[in-house]
């Protein structure tokens, strides 16, 4: 049975394994299995991928941070009606919550925030 998605639009940093630069794009939806992205730089199937998912927060008092998953591609979607960035769907292997003010400054995951 296919995991329920979720609509959430939120900011994400990604990039292949091995690659120094991350890329920004927007999550389109998201389960606990995968998420489908959108980017200026589209991935190619089969693609071992990390993935920073900033946590939307609803209040100020609440403290927000990312999740951070890796996984691989297995499909890629063509810009349709209004959208104008190719999707990238992404198979969730492993995934890590981390708040913002973790100090994970040795983490391969983290990088300079923008």
């Amino acid at each position: 049975m296919r995991a329920p998605r979720f609509p959430l639009h939120l900011s994400v940093r990604y990039r292949r394994v091995g690659d120094r630069q991350w890329r920004r794009g927007e999550t389109e939806n998201i389960s606990r299995s995968g998420v489908l992205i959108r980017g200026e730089d589209p991935l190619e199937i089969d693609a071992t991928v990390e993935l920073m998912v900033a946590l939307a927060v609803r209040s100020a008092a609440a403290i927000s941070g990312e999740v951070q998953c890796s996984g691989r591609v297995v499909r890629t979607i063509s810009p349709v009606g209004g959208q104008s960035l190719p999707g990238s769907a992404v198979l969730i292997e492993h995934y890590n919550f981390l708040p913002n003010d973790a100090g994970f400054v040795g983490s391969p995951f983290r990088s300079e925030r923008a």
